[in-house]
């Protein structure tokens, strides 16, 4: 059965790439697609009520997709240091399971939705495990899953234009493609009235980047 896979990674921390990908699979659920969700690992979460650690992306992410499977398995390792996961890893005396990290999608993949949404944890660059950053795991999934695509989320605001071209060439240089930019609009009205870049920034990186871009707010049909 065909499956749309999307991997969404991000110029840094903190760019909305948990938002664009929940709003993704929210629109698709909506038009009767199945959809499964999977963070492979994810930092900074809260003990819950039972005890257990729960992660606040990962939760966003499963409720946005009707709550398929299990929440644990769409996060399968977490940790509750504000820390990048292998460094939080270290805070519980443990380290992050790299081949678990590979192994937790297979009962998504098991699941056989219609679209299948990875999101990755802090920007592309920055480490996923003792000797992966996340794009070296994307590098990965997509051996496992070549029709898989990524979406690279930035926030629309002035100098997003250097970041997204810093981090599509760097990712070409290490064989990974972007096949799309998602400016998210993070700041406040005060702030977007005020910066005039966010009406030009999308043109501008289509430019330099040979990227489809596309506004958030415009939807998020790929």
């Amino acid at each position: 059965m065909a499956m749309d896979v999307y991997f969404f990674t991000g110029t840094g921390t903190d760019v909305g790439k948990t938002y664009c990908a929940s709003r993704l699979a929210q629109t698709s659920l909506a038009q009767g697609r199945r959809v499964g969700v999977y963070k492979p690992v994810a930092s900074g979460c809260a003990i819950g009520d039972d005890g257990e650690m729960v992660a606040p992306d990962a939760k966003m992410l499963w409720e946005s997709a009707g709550g398929p499977l299990t929440l644990h398995t769409v996060c399968p390792q977490r940790f509750e240091a504000a820390l990048a996961p292998p460094e939080a890893a270290k805070t519980q005396n443990t380290t992050v399971d790299e081949d678990q990290l590979l192994a937790g999608i297979e009962p998504w993949i098991d699941y056989a939705p219609d679209l299948l949404i990875v999101e990755g944890a802090g920007g592309l660059f920055s480490p996923l495990s003792e000797s992966m950053l996340n794009i070296d795991y994307a590098l990965r999934l997509r051996e496992r899953l070549p029709e898989m695509r990524v979406v690279l989320v930035a926030p629309n605001r002035l100098g997003v234009i250097h970041d997204c071209v810093a981090c599509v060439r760097a990712a070409a240089s290490a064989g990974l493609t972007i096949d799309h930019v998602l400016l998210n609009q993070i700041n406040d009205d005060a702030h977007v009235l005020s910066d005039a870049s966010i009406l030009t920034n999308a043109r501008s990186i289509e430019r330099w980047t040979g990227c489809v871009v596309t506004n958030q707010e415009r939807g998020l049909s790929f």
